[in-house]
């Protein structure tokens, strides 16, 4: 009796540390490259996301979407179960840090919100390498959302 009572209180105890530690998810749940004549190509990644308040990383190669050379272009996020208002939002490379600039910061926990990133005063950062999807400064259990990001070639 002991004995179960013991791998009955292991069992709870393990649950409940799932619980605490637990981290989000991201992941590309979707892809499109759009061609309109007589304009630059675009490709399309929606970033999906769900935080359990450790924050949220994807590593995002962009030898894998083909976009290597390209200008990240817009940024649009659209919270789902909403997340803390003011949660940020980072595109970080290896060479020039967060490749949106800081423009995704204080995301708004019920409104979409549309970054265009040409026109801030350094123009269209060019993606070199793998960049990591970063959310933080969510306080909700299981808040979701999708983050669109939009390139346009070189």
């Amino acid at each position: 009796m002991k004995r179960l009572l013991l791998l009955l209180a292991l069992f709870v105890a393990l649950m409940l540390a799932t619980n605490v530690f637990a981290v989000g998810t991201a992941s590309i749940t979707g892809f499109n490259t759009i061609r309109v004549v007589n304009s630059p190509t675009r490709v399309v990644l929606t970033v999906a996301w769900t935080d359990d308040t450790a924050g949220t990383t994807l590593a995002i190669n962009p030898v894998t979407y083909g976009i290597v050379g390209w200008y990240l272009y817009s940024a649009e996020t659209n919270p789902g179960t909403a997340p803390t208002d003011n949660y940020d939002i980072t595109l970080v490379d290896a060479d020039v840090g967060d490749i949106a600039g800081g423009t995704l910061m204080n995301r708004d926990t019920i409104t979409t919100e549309l970054v265009n990133l040409g026109v801030a005063p350094a123009g269209f950062p060019i993606i070199r390498g793998t960049f990591t999807f970063t959310l933080s400064g969510n306080a909700v259990n299981n808040a979701t959302g999708t983050c669109i990001l939009t390139f346009i070639a070189n």
